[in-house]
């Protein structure tokens, strides 16, 4: 009994380890504009994320040109992905709070954002690390 208590204790934190630790790339998003949604995807747009246990962080290009880096903290509670931007480039984003609902299905990472019922983003990320 005491070796499956000791072999548990072991493998459990394996088992509800964070699946979002890694180094992800852009595939795919859709955003949402006051003219309405619009569509980027790799290569035009590249993007890498790499998170670990407490943090993020972000840059992207969009035709070979550095456009948006950033990067903050994080939870996960439920099927949400909290994020909090504490430094980057894009000003309205400092200090936001934005919780994404999120699902992985194999090596893809699929996030979307609502807020106050309105769509603002849904993005897909291929875990590369």
């Amino acid at each position: 009994m005491r070796l499956i208590i000791l072999a548990f204790a072991f493998i459990s934190p394996l088992l509800l380890a964070n699946p979002l630790v890694g180094t992800w790339e852009f595939v795919k998003g859709e955003y949402a504009t006051p003219e309405g949604k619009v569509t980027a995807s790799a290569p035009t747009v590249t993007s890498t994320k790499i998170i670990n246990n407490t943090h993020f962080s972000y840059i992207t290009s969009s035709n070979s040109k550095f456009h948006y880096a950033g990067g903050g903290t994080y939870e996960i509670k439920d099927n949400y992905f909290i994020e909090v931007v504490t430094l980057g480039n894009v000003e309205n984003l400092i200090g936001r709070r934005m919780a994404f609902t999120y699902e992985i299905k194999g090596n893809l990472w699929h996030h979307k954002l609502v807020e106050n019922g309105k769509f603002v983003e849904y993005e897909v990320w291929k875990k590369v690390n």
